[in-house]
């Protein structure tokens, strides 16, 4: 095992509000729903079909542990899928133990641990991560169902990357700049500026050029560069200018550390993926991380999101404050121009008004 993903994950009511997770629809606690959700998982496995045809099933074979006073749900998640041939030898002398056929089920167990903090909006899940047993969709998904069978049609579960700063930061400061992707999107109508100069955009399409630093002195520069762009406040309409160079709409990044590779985004983080290598954290014994470790390493994860949230929160709520202001003086000004333009507009009106019923006087007594 060397990788866990972490998502975050929300509650939303039919107006697209997030709700309280202890008391989602006012009175129920989603962590109680999930304990119910993973007992019907160890119970019924699930049954489907991936985009290639080949048949998939999504379960739970161990004991889960629901602990209530911690407010965390733990288990291993079965995956497994059809489609591939493959054979087991002996390790010793390379002699054929069994051969597995397309039809049969190779089946892999996933940790997975399951946080919600108290009087919070938003909970965590850790997913173990492993080669072609991806489980975040069929997760969502499947919860989305159990929830409408529940009784509550009107809320929707979704999940989003659990980015970890602290642990990104490091990656960029001692890994190594592969290569810079500066995006621009096209669009199929001109962008129009509403009175709160928010954009409304049609998506066509995109141009990228690419760009590599083999040089070690300009890595280091560029890369530098990035870090500072990437931990900056910048906002998914605002244009990012890179270097002196002409202004762009997005930068993707790459970088490499210790063999692992990620690709950053400027603008749009949900694009990025929220792997981890936890290999070097875990307790290793007879080859496999323990239980043990794999719980304290899934909640150190989780507190380094959560404090990193924390201390970024005031910091963000001035810059949110400073946008608002920004956008209500802009917002002043727009009126103002548009009041004072129906007002000269009017008088022109009743300009031309009066001048047309002089007209209609002159033509009546002449």
């Amino acid at each position: 095992m060397r990788n866990f993903t972490i998502y975050r994950f929300g509650i939303l009511n039919n107006s697209k509000e997030e709700q309280l997770l202890s008391q989602f629809n006012g009175a129920n606690d989603l962590l109680k729903e999930f304990n119910l959700y993973y007992e019907n998982l160890f119970q019924e496995k699930v049954a489907y079909a991936d985009n290639n045809g080949n048949k998939r099933t999504f379960s739970i074979s161990s004991n889960i542990e629901f602990d209530k006073t911690n407010r965390r749900l733990i288990a291993d998640l079965d995956s497994a899928y059809t489609g591939e041939k493959f054979e087991i030898r002996n390790g010793e002398s390379n002699g054929l133990n069994y051969l597995v056929s397309e039809t049969e089920l190779q089946c892999r167990k996933l940790f997975s641990f399951l946080y919600i903090p108290k009087n919070s909006k938003n909970g965590y899940v850790v997913f173990e991560n492993k080669s072609k047993h991806g489980v975040k969709v069929i997760f969502e998904r499947e919860f989305n169902r159990f929830l409408k069978e529940r009784g509550y049609e009107q809320f929707r579960f979704i999940t989003s990357p659990g980015l970890n700063f602290n642990y990104l930061s490091n990656m960029i400061e001692k890994g190594k700049l592969k290569k810079v992707r500066l995006i621009n999107y096209r669009y199929s109508q001109v962008t129009q500026l509403s009175l709160w100069g928010d954009n409304s955009l049609n998506l066509k399409g995109e141009e990228s050029l690419e760009l590599k630093f083999p040089n070690k002195v300009e890595n280091t520069f560029y890369k530098n560069e990035l870090r500072k762009l990437f931990f900056s406040k910048s906002k998914l309409d605002e244009k990012i200018k890179f270097v002196g160079r002409d202004e762009v709409d997005e930068i993707s990044f790459e970088i490499n550390y210790r063999n692992s590779s990620k690709t950053f985004y400027l603008n749009d983080s949900s694009k990025m993926r929220s792997n981890i290598d936890v290999f070097e954290r875990l307790d290793i014994v007879n080859g496999e991380a323990t239980y043990a470790s794999k719980k304290r390493v899934a909640m150190e994860l989780i507190n380094e999101i959560l404090n990193y949230n924390s201390v970024e929160l005031n910091k963000e709520n001035e810059v949110e404050e400073g946008i608002l202001k920004a956008k209500k003086n802009r917002a002043g000004k727009n009126a103002s121009i548009f009041l004072k333009s129906k007002f000269i507009n009017n008088k022109k009106s009743n300009l031309s008004q009066e001048n047309d019923n002089q007209k209609d006087s002159n033509f009546l007594y002449n």
